[in-house]
């Protein structure tokens, strides 16, 4: 699986995608986290709105947020994955959240 980006510049930023797109793959093509299936798709959605704010963070010139460790798909836990930092990015009231 080859993830090109030559728009993103920043390596950090980069990495944080490609996490994305290796989790999405994970999940739906690997069948990963199966045993899981809402803790799978609310994973997906808290990352990838980790990967928003970071890419809103490098449009603005912004630092990024603090670096996270992805989540992993094929862990032995029902529990969510939520980004180790409180912050604000993760209760937008305009996306519903």
């Amino acid at each position: 699986m080859v993830t090109e980006l030559f728009s993103i510049t920043d390596a950090e930023m980069r990495e944080r995608y490609r996490a994305l797109v290796r989790l999405v793959y994970d999940a739906g093509w690997r069948g990963a986290g199966s045993q899981y299936p809402e803790r799978i798709v609310q994973d997906m959605r808290n990352y990838l709105r980790y990967v928003q704010v970071s890419l809103g963070s490098v449009i603005d010139g912004k630092p990024l947020p603090v670096r996270e460790e992805p989540p992993s798909p094929d862990r032995d836990s029902p529990a969510v994955w939520l980004p180790s930092s409180s912050s604000a990015i993760w209760s937008d009231p305009a996306d519903g959240s």
